[in-house]
């Protein structure tokens, strides 16, 4: 685990946070531009817009092997983007081929493309990991879909709900979120290629049919027009980046407060040493969501930023590609962490069925309340139940007795039994539970875990 000050703690020793800054750091990112310049060179040279004979050389030359990072690095800070000394070097690499390196393209049309694969590259895979947590929440919404607990509004005792109808609204939100991702990462997996201006003037006649099997080279769409300046998938896709890894954060949230002192439903898995405190052993603290948390609150701001990159001058702006590279790849490495620590948690999610039981008994019944008063409504109307039993619920907070006791002392009636059934209370949510299994699919075939081709 990283121990500066800017790493994100936890995330930075997970599979996903490792995988997606192995593709984002300085060598996955040269990797992605050599694939569409050597692509491109194929695509031209297969058209005839390029020499045939000068495929083979500059595809050779747009290996990293064969570069000198250090002196690219050194050319890039000069020229103020890398492209410009990259396609100089590839160039001196690939012999007399070398003037037909990057032909009819511009910077923007490389680092666009580049990134796109990028993303999809790890999205794609992030997507399936996030599948794989939809699993383990399926199969714990199912064995808990009647295990009755407390349901709490604004942190106080609302009504008996089941573990796993509180499972089920996680799931439901994350697995609408994971579909909103694949199809903001399908929409924005499009071909970046228009040359200076967007209008593919350099190529003439031949730019439409480059363009196209470009595109299907890189197994990307082809758009109907070049965006330079136009980022609204961008934009999408940031936005459905940071809400699954809201919907993840909930999870989180929730799964901490339940691990609180006072409440004690449910642990993270254990570890030797893990969540401990420097000065209270006793603790055992909630690293894992606290990780995931700041994950997402780390990265809530990033859709405004791309928002900001909409507004762009003319054909090619300026100032805007710098800030949507940095923000939009710190969001996906923050969620691909995310997940990883997501599942890690809820694989080995230590559940206390008793401790529920025991909470739900520690109002003296007040829990039932709502039950009391539709139960009463029959008999003496909605309002006059309401006032009696606020009056009951003011009695039992303030003596300590039960809401049985209650109920006989001010209204003399008797608490029916079926009234006090956690399980009866329950069992009204079972055909939600089943809706939203049903919905992904999990009792059943597995679904696909993105839209996006990889």
């Amino acid at each position: 685990m990283s121990l500066a000050a800017t790493a994100p703690g936890l995330l930075t020793q997970t599979t996903g946070y490792r995988r997606a800054s192995n593709v984002f750091g300085e060598a996955g990112t040269v990797d992605a531009y050599l694939r569409v310049e050597a692509a491109l060179a194929e695509v031209e040279g297969e058209l005839g817009v390029i020499p045939r004979e000068a495929i083979a050389p500059i595809v050779a030359a747009c290996r990293r092997e064969n570069l000198d990072l250090d002196a690219l690095r050194e050319a890039a800070a000069v020229v103020g983007y890398p492209i410009v000394p990259l396609v100089a070097m590839l160039a001196s690499r690939a012999g007399e081929s070398g003037q037909w390196v990057h032909f009819g393209t511009t910077t923007q049309d490389v680092m666009d493309t580049a990134q796109v694969l990028q993303m999809r590259e790890v999205l794609n895979i992030t997507l399936a990991d996030t599948a794989r947590v939809e699993r383990l929440l399926a199969r714990l919404c199912d064995l808990h879909r009647r295990t009755p607990m407390v349901g709490r509004s604004k942190l106080q005792h609302g009504v008996p709900i089941s573990f796993g109808y509180k499972i089920a609204v996680w799931l439901d939100q994350i697995f609408r979120t994971r579909i909103g991702l694949a199809r903001a990462l399908e929409e924005a997996s499009v071909l970046q290629f228009g040359g200076a201006m967007g209008t593919l003037a350099s190529l003439r006649a031949d730019g439409m049919a480059v363009r196209r099997r470009l595109a299907e080279r890189l197994s990307l769409v082809e758009p109907d027009i070049s965006w330079h300046a136009s980022r609204d998938r961008m934009v999408a896709l940031a936005g459905a980046v940071a809400a699954l890894l809201a919907a993840l954060a909930k999870v989180a949230v929730d799964v901490a407060h339940l691990m609180s002192t006072e409440v004690g439903e449910v642990q993270e898995p254990a570890a030797a040493g893990r969540g401990s405190s420097s000065t209270m052993p006793q603790k055992r603290n909630p690293v894992i969501c606290e990780a995931i948390i700041e994950a997402a609150r780390s990265v809530q701001h990033v859709p405004g930023v791309l928002y900001g990159t909409m507004l762009q001058e003319h054909e090619r702006g300026i100032g805007h590609g710098y800030r949507e590279r940095a923000a939009l790849s710190d969001a996906v490495q923050h969620l691909s962490g995310a997940v990883s620590l997501a599942e890690e948690m809820l694989a080995g999610l230590e559940v206390d069925a008793g401790r529920m039981d025991r909470n739900l008994k520690l109002t003296n019944g007040l829990i039932h309340t709502e039950a009391m008063m539709i139960h009463l409504s029959d008999r003496i109307g909605r309002i006059e139940a309401h006032r009696v039993l606020h009056e009951i619920s003011h009695r039992v907070s303030q003596t300590g007795t039960d809401l049985g006791t209650a109920l006989w002392e001010v209204a003399g009636a008797e608490l029916p039994e079926r009234v006090l059934d956690f399980h009866s209370q329950v069992e009204a949510a079972q055909q939600m539970i089943d809706r939203v299994l049903e919905t992904v699919s999990f009792l059943g075939p597995k679904p696909e875990p993105g839209l996006a081709p990889d």
